[in-house]
């Protein structure tokens, strides 16, 4: 196929040599940039094709695949950065952690080599040794160092992650993990700022809402945060921090009762999800649940107890004595007692159900006067 394309340039080339001096300049111009953007081309999908294979914890084949960037490597700061890889590779392997942060400490550049070890560290559970080994370091005044796409944005395309973003992530959660709000906040808020792609910016904003809610006890904050990532453009609805932040702002909206407010959140989730019908299940029994939630509070009872009905639609789950539970409570109340006492039942017959939603449910059914066996 290579030697037919020479041809056909070599005849048309010669064909424009006569014509056109200019033609003939611009033309080999075309060539020369298109050759320049397969190969950068062909070399991007080498390098997604490695971090995939590391995505996928397929290490041992994540680390061939990044020495053979690394041998190729056309300058010494990208040879860096796939040592950098090398050394997560080696180091995630089971058994093989003080090897991957020796790879890692061996390597030439201070910003790759310091975001290695911590990515290891992070990876292994290590937040005390982020923290003590990386505390003093001032990684916002890092130089910029590209890391190659942790994922792509499904509105812009890919983009490279700045070795920043991602070490102050691991350092402003290990933060967070040891009870360090104040810490924590600083290191995410600053990571925010370098993330480039949505995928990452919604665990950076994740965390750091979470830090200030449960750390700093600032709810506000932690609300304002979660309706953020809520009109993050590029959330997934595979993406648990994502989608988590709709039903955590919608929780808080519910606590101050705002029940409109937190019912135009849960709408949100809803066209986030779509009406796709592979994507029917995903996330539906969660926002279900919080929809019912929301209404039962609301004092309206009739569309609570349809939208727990709707809920319990998905009974291969681990939230359908949750989901039962609320609405044989409601039908009680409603009067509806018959109902109510199936619905408790269901939560019985349930494998799914725990021996103590079993025993929960017998002593609700007794209390209906309908004593169980």
């Amino acid at each position: 196929m290579k030697n037919i394309d020479r041809i056909k340039r070599s005849f048309v080339v010669g064909s424009l040599m006569k014509r056109s001096v200019p033609a003939f300049i611009l033309l080999w111009a075309s060539f020369a940039f298109s050759e320049d953007f397969n190969a950068d081309f062909n070399r991007r999908y080498q390098e997604r094709a490695a971090e995939g294979k590391f995505s996928q914890k397929k290490y041992p084949e994540a680390r061939e695949a990044f020495s053979n960037l690394a041998a190729t490597a056309k300058d010494p700061m990208d040879k860096n950065l796939w040592q950098a890889r090398i050394a997560a590779a080696v180091g995630l392997q089971k058994g093989k952690l003080e090897e991957g942060l020796a790879l890692a400490k061996a390597i030439d550049d201070k910003p790759y080599s310091r975001y290695a070890q911590m990515e290891i560290m992070f990876a292994a559970g290590d937040y005390k040794g982020i923290v003590s080994g990386f505390g003093t370091d001032d990684i916002a005044a890092w130089p910029l160092r590209r890391l190659t796409t942790v994922a792509g944005d499904s509105k812009i395309g890919y983009r490279d992650e700045d070795v920043r973003s991602m070490a102050l992530y691991y350092r402003g959660y290990a933060y967070y993990k040891t009870g360090s709000g104040v810490a924590a906040e600083k290191d995410l808020e600053k990571a925010a700022e370098f993330v480039a792609t949505d995928c990452q910016k919604v665990f950076v904003l994740s965390t750091l809402a979470a830090a200030e809610g449960q750390l700093l006890k600032n709810k506000e904050k932690a609300f304002a945060g979660y309706m953020k990532i809520t009109h993050i453009r590029g959330g997934s609805v595979w993406d648990g921090a994502f989608m988590f932040s709709f039903l955590n702002a919608a929780d808080y909206l519910r606590e101050q009762k705002r029940y409109d407010e937190a019912l135009d959140v849960l709408n949100r989730m809803q066209a986030t999800r779509g009406g796709k019908s592979y994507n029917r299940g995903n996330w539906q029994q969660e926002q279900d649940i919080a929809i019912a939630k929301t209404l039962a509070e609301a004092g309206r009872i009739d569309e609570a107890i349809a939208a727990y009905r709707q809920s319990v639609y998905f009974q291969d789950s681990d939230l359908i004595s949750q989901a039962y539970f609320a609405l044989g409570e409601l039908l009680a109340k409603s009067g509806k007692t018959a109902e109510a006492i199936a619905a408790y039942n269901k939560i019985i017959a349930s494998e799914k159900s725990s021996s103590v939603d079993k025993v929960k449910a017998k002593t609700a059914l007794e209390k209906l006067g309908k004593p169980t066996k």
